[in-house]
């Protein structure tokens, strides 16, 4: 059995990295903050597929609801990501101006998905800890025949 408690570890251990390299990119030119936010993308990108590989591993365990989050999630990031990729193209001010706007209204609605992930992904850890000592005292009550 994974250790939830450091599986959960790992959700602070990004965010405090994601935290550090939106600091340092505050002071990055323009062309390095294109190198940044590709690079980003690709993990961003990697994520939501390693995501999909979990629940394609995991089919018969996980819901069909996280299922559809996941599969949500992995079309919303492409989508995205075409999006920003195409906006390249633009030479327009008042158009990048625009996508400027899209895309810091994206980052909040990111930022506060990921907020509620953690969230959930704390009440599903604490929820499976209590689960499987719920399900260990009962195996112990069995096997002393109370």
């Amino acid at each position: 059995m994974t250790d939830l408690s450091t599986e959960f570890e790992k959700i602070s251990d990004k965010a405090k990295a994601a935290t550090n390299n939106v600091h340092a990119a505050s002071q990055h030119t323009r062309d390095q903050l294109a190198a940044d936010a590709a690079r980003a993308r690709d993990k961003a990108t990697a994520a939501a597929n390693h995501l999909k590989d979990n629940a394609v591993d995991t089919h018969n365990k996980a819901s069909s609801h996280w299922q559809e989050i996941r599969a949500k999630w992995k079309a919303h990031v492409a989508e995205v990501q075409t999006r920003l990729d195409d906006k390249a193209d633009k030479l327009d001010a008042r158009a990048a101006s625009v996508d400027a706007d899209i895309s810091e209204s994206y980052a909040r609605d990111a930022i506060d998905f990921a907020q509620a992930a953690v969230e959930e992904a704390e009440y599903a850890a604490l929820d499976a800890m209590y689960a499987r000592a719920d399900a260990d005292e009962l195996q112990t009550d069995h096997a002393s025949g109370l």
